[in-house]
């Protein structure tokens, strides 16, 4: 049967033996590290530096499941990046991924999000950076500042159409070099492609077949 929660009560963990752990309370530190993981976003230590920093560029900041998303302009993400990795006690130094989502219906603007997943081995925190950005709009590169970060976004110019400003070589890295169907991972990609299939044989052909998928949200 679970204890009901006491209000004011000290929160209990459990660890790997099951030994019931005393959760650690906030110490008055502004860099304790409880504050990672406080349910107010604000009190996140890289939101309160980044809008001392950055200011209305800020737009969103969103926290679930003990993850933190940080929603800002598309032009300034490699700023907002290099803040991060450069700061000294934030010290977001690793960068885990960078992909894209397309809002297609579920929001009207921008269309999508350019999303770089950063990691501080000092602190042992994960966060997410999302920069909006529209179809043709490009985004700064992060591979001035991650080495890594270059197949990252050939891949998701070669899956979205996302323009990464600053590139060495941005060029398609999963579908061959004359591909003229488009952008895969788009939404509104038909499920069978643009175009008809090769007619091998001769006796019929193969149409493809619009998708039917009609999306979430309004």
């Amino acid at each position: 049967m679970t204890e009901p929660i006491v209000p004011g009560a000290p929160l209990v963990n459990l660890d790997t033996t099951g030994t019931e752990t005393i959760a650690p309370a906030f110490t008055g530190d502004p860099w304790d590290r409880t504050l990672y993981f406080d349910p107010d976003p604000e009190k996140h230590p890289a939101v309160r530096e980044l809008r001392q920093q950055f200011g209305d560029d800020i737009l969103a900041v969103v926290r679930f499941r003990d993850e933190t998303t940080i929603h800002i302009p598309g032009p300034r993400l490699r700023e907002v990046c290099a803040f991060l990795r450069n700061h000294p006690t934030l010290s977001f130094i690793f960068l885990t991924d960078v992909t894209a989502v397309d809002m297609l219906r579920l929001r009207s603007d921008p269309r999508f999000d350019v999303v770089a997943l950063l990691y501080s081995i000092t602190n042992r925190v994960r966060l997410r950076i999302k920069a909006g950005t529209n179809d043709g709009e490009p985004v700064p590169s992060l591979v001035p500042l991650w080495n890594g970060a270059n197949w990252l976004e050939r891949e998701a110019y070669d899956m979205f159409g996302i323009i990464f400003e600053g590139h060495p070589n941005l060029k398609r890295m999963l579908l061959p070099d004359n591909w003229d169907e488009g952008f895969p991972l788009r939404k509104d990609y038909p499920l069978r492609g643009w175009k008809e299939y090769p007619s091998y044989n001769t006796e019929r052909t193969v149409s493809r077949v619009r998708t039917r998928w009609t999306g979430r949200g309004v």
